[in-house]
């Protein structure tokens, strides 16, 4: 037992004065705090169920619907030419709107003739992409009062798309809900008071508590926070690498003058070796993971939508996977250069595929399922359930964390054992 203390006491101190090793140990988690702490618009904001949140304003003709549904092709839009201008047909965009079906684009109509808007609407057509053109007359609030439903708008179908039904329907039933309150004697304003009672007074779905295994869903600031966290984690493991690297060194070494035959010929066991060298990378972990701790505490705690805490035993964890991936690429390795190259190429191939830099929703099947061999993924998993104030994140880091030391930890005995022999 004395000479593995040695031993770790001998490791430590090599690593101190290793320059490189306290340039990752410092920069890396200070670079993620500071990632951490930039306010930035997530690129969820642009998924489909954040465009379909509010009715969007056309300045004049010119400007194309086509631009608020952003990049999202599968967005079906619905083009509006409002010449009613009224609080009913507010409401009932409104109406398509909360159904979250549907991304409405409205252009002020009140000062075109209908003759110019059918113009307008031929034009754009053809040079706008939306799937129904939606034409509000002047008189919309007159014709459904008095129930001529069918002179109240003019709809034009420019895409076959099978969701112009659903517009259809969902359209179609608040016309007939608007009108059957008419038709008992009430006022513009009575009847949209009652409506607007009636949606709010809509029993709230049940908020669902987010387990492992089930697919968190994230609001604009959740995603905006999830991508600063995945920023933050290709960074500090890029600094867990190449810390591990600078351990796999001293292996390196040892092996090449001899010092590693010597110890065994002094009586250390090889498995008090590798327990040492284990146990370093532990202690790298925690240090790196330390000092982000310290640049959270001093930055104010950023706020990333994750306690404190969570996120270091997270950092913990993740980092202790990656020491020992390159602890067991410099022993297989051999040298140090080419340590070095494996565990860039490890570090930049992993948080691609990991989704670290973009999602990889809408990539194919073999990315998706190659993903889940990174252990980044996992660690993003466990993220997006904390964000979600969900459950089962640390039980799931756990067995994820043991799963992939031991198989590395595995390779690395495999991978000594053989170079011992070679030599």
């Amino acid at each position: 037992m004395n000479r593995f203390f040695t031993l770790l006491k001998m490791n430590i101190k090599l690593l101190l004065r290793n320059k490189g090793f306290l340039f990752f140990l410092i920069i890396t988690p200070v670079v993620s705090v500071i990632v951490l702490g930039l306010k930035t618009e997530s690129a969820a904001g642009y998924k489909e169920e954040n465009i379909r949140t509010k009715i969007h304003e056309l300045k004049d003709s010119n400007e194309k619907a086509i631009y608020a549904g952003g990049s999202m092709a599968s967005v079906y839009i619905i083009k509006v030419y409002d010449a009613s201008k009224t609080e009913l047909s507010e409401y009932m965009l409104n109406e398509l709107v909360s159904s979250g079906m549907f991304c409405v684009c409205r252009m002020d109509a009140s000062g075109m003739t209908e003759k110019e808007v059918l113009a307008q609407a031929e034009a754009d057509a053809y040079n706008d992409r939306a799937g129904v053109l939606l034409y509000l007359k002047k008189d919309f609030n007159k014709a459904i009062t008095e129930g001529d439903i069918k002179n109240a708008f003019v709809t034009y179908e420019v895409s076959k798309d099978g969701r112009t039904e659903f517009f259809k329907d969902a359209f179609s039933s608040s016309l007939n809900q608007v009108y059957s309150l008419f038709k008992t004697g009430m006022g513009e304003e009575e009847t949209l008071r009652i409506l607007e009672t009636i949606k709010n007074g809509l029993p709230v779905k049940e908020t669902k508590v987010i387990n492992a295994g089930e697919k968190a869903v994230l609001n604009k600031e959740q995603g905006a926070a999830k991508e600063r966290v995945g920023y933050a984690f290709a960074i500090i493991t890029l600094g867990f690498l190449f810390c591990g690297v600078c351990v796999a060194y001293t292996i390196i070494e040892e092996q090449e003058n001899r010092v590693y035959t010597r110890m065994m010929l002094s009586g250390l066991g090889s498995l008090e070796y590798i327990a040492a060298k284990f146990v370093m990378a532990i202690t790298i972990s925690a240090l790196q993971t330390g000092v982000l701790g310290i640049c959270l505490f001093v930055t104010g705690n950023p706020g990333f939508g994750i306690n404190i805490f969570s996120f270091l035993l997270v950092i913990f964890l993740l980092g202790l996977v990656f020491s020992v991936i390159s602890l067991c690429t410099g022993i297989i390795a051999g040298n140090v250069m080419s340590a070095n190259y494996t565990v860039f190429a490890i570090w930049s191939v992993s948080a691609m595929l990991a989704g670290l830099y973009f999602p990889l929703d809408s990539t194919s099947e073999v990315l998706k399922a190659a993903s889940f061999l990174m252990p980044q993924k996992w660690f993003m998993e466990a993220a997006e359930i904390l964000l979600a104030g969900g459950n089962g994140a640390y039980s799931m880091l756990l067995c994820v964390t043991a799963a992939y030391l031991i198989i590395v930890i595995s390779f690395s005995s495999i991978g000594l054992k053989i170079r011992h022999q070679d030599n």
